[in-house]
């Protein structure tokens, strides 16, 4: 079942009356369950699909698909829905709330659904000591490196176990054994829990443990490559 779809999906960006063409007649289908890798140069389209992936941006033309809904057909509370209920993100600028602790940055999502406060705590505190960081829940982001920041918009993304995480370059500030760790736990709650992921990046580390990889250049698919299941 596909759980991701783009149907001939182009996206042109007009600033001050310059066009740049991010995408052009982008069709690709994301499989419930899949371990993608979008890879390409800067300029490719990686970050621009994610965002339409995760309806944080409309296409100029073509439909984006999630789980059998069309994101152009819904309004704007019923697309916040969607997102809340089953999508993850993580940002290249993390996005994490100043004013927050790593904890209740952590929290944050799971409160909006509704969760409880002490189940909160507990799933926050839970993930945050697996990424390596449970002695800096009380710590705010400007107290926390860039790498540490990361880890808690990884951590906010993932600890709701939502359908789909979508990553912009997730591993982009930590050393290769964190992100090895963080690899690691994606790919766990890939294979354990049915999680999608689909990621953006230039880490050689990401596309190799990813288990297809959708190459772009120039806003378009160049190369779709999937790796043969293991025996």
């Amino acid at each position: 079942m596909s759980m991701l779809e783009a149907r001939g999906v182009s996206k042109v960006y007009k600033t001050r009356g310059v066009e740049t063409i991010a995408l052009r007649d982008v069709d690709l289908s994301i499989e419930s369950g899949e371990f993608t890798a979008l890879a390409g140069p800067s300029g490719s389209g990686k970050t621009t699909l994610l965002n339409l992936f995760g309806g944080l941006d409309a296409p100029t033309e073509g439909v984006v698909v999630l789980d059998g809904d069309d994101l152009g057909s819904l309004t704007s509370s019923q697309l916040a829905e969607e997102r809340l209920h089953k999508l993850g993100f993580v940002f290249q600028a993390y996005n994490l709330i100043p004013v927050f602790s790593a904890r209740e940055n952590v929290e944050f999502v799971m409160e909006l659904q509704g969760v409880s406060p002490s189940e909160r705590r507990r799933r926050a505190m839970a993930i945050l000591e697996e990424v390596g960081l449970g002695d800096l829940a009380d710590k705010r982001p400007m107290e926390m490196s860039g790498g540490q920041q990361q880890r808690v918009a990884v951590a906010r993304a993932i600890v709701s176990q939502p359908r789909v995480v979508l990553a912009d370059e997730p591993t982009a500030n930590l050393d290769s054994k964190t992100a090895g760790t963080l690899l690691d736990l994606m790919e766990e709650l890939n294979r354990e829990h049915g999680v999608t992921f689909v990621f953006s990046t230039h880490d050689p580390m990401v596309i190799e443990k990813a288990r297809r990889t959708v190459r772009l250049r120039d806003g378009a698919v160049v190369a779709d490559e999937r790796k043969a299941a293991a025996s």
